[in-house]
């Protein structure tokens, strides 16, 4: 019942991002005529789409792997949704023995820019983790992650940027696989 309960708080959230995100024209602009399309924020389908993600290792005793991509799509120029996935290698030697564990799962998320650096997020994840607190050995479990925050985008071409966010999962369970809080960078290329 929680997840459906997250999951009407992340729709309610997208949606009311449409509220805010209708363009009103300047009084002295006179509206489009009938023959002529109004005015639009994007010339194509093609330029609201954009690409990015995060990626990193860590080699040693511990061998850390995450790559996590995700594509986007530009609803206005300030709102933008999309999905993504993740997949987290982890190896390390503890007393001789060697632990693996893998992370694997998707996301959707939504991000509003405040101004040209400044976004907020809420993102939700469903990812598979080893459940060691089941009896079975090598048993995965589901589990919902509801994040919340929000981050700095830096534009270093027209179309491409670097993105570091914060969030905080409100969803925490002792399967979860972030602390809080939960900090990502990144980036994101248009097309």
């Amino acid at each position: 019942m929680k997840c459906k309960q997250y999951l009407i708080i992340l729709f309610l959230t997208i949606a009311s991002q449409f509220a805010f995100a209708q363009e009103t024209l300047p009084p002295s602009t006179p509206p489009p005529l009938n023959n002529q399309p109004a005015p639009t924020d994007f010339e194509t389908f093609k330029e609201r789409i954009y690409l990015g993600g995060n990626v990193g290792a860590l080699f040693g005793s511990t061998t850390y792997i995450n790559v996590s991509p995700l594509i986007g799509f530009q609803i206005t120029k300030q709102f933008s949704a999309g999905i993504g996935g993740t997949y987290n290698y982890l190896s390390e030697n503890y007393g001789g023995q060697k632990y693996i564990s893998t992370v694997y799962g998707t996301n959707v998320f939504g991000r509003y820019l405040f101004t040209e650096n400044f976004f907020a997020q809420a993102q939700w994840d469903r990812l598979s983790v080893l459940d060691y607190t089941s009896p079975i050995l090598n048993q995965r479990a589901w589990v919902d992650n509801l994040l919340i925050g929000g981050g700095y985008r830096q534009l270093f071409t027209a179309k491409a940027s670097f993105v570091a966010m914060i969030f905080y999962n409100i969803n925490q369970t002792p399967l979860s696989p972030y602390n809080n809080p939960i900090i990502q960078i990144g980036f994101n290329v248009g097309l």
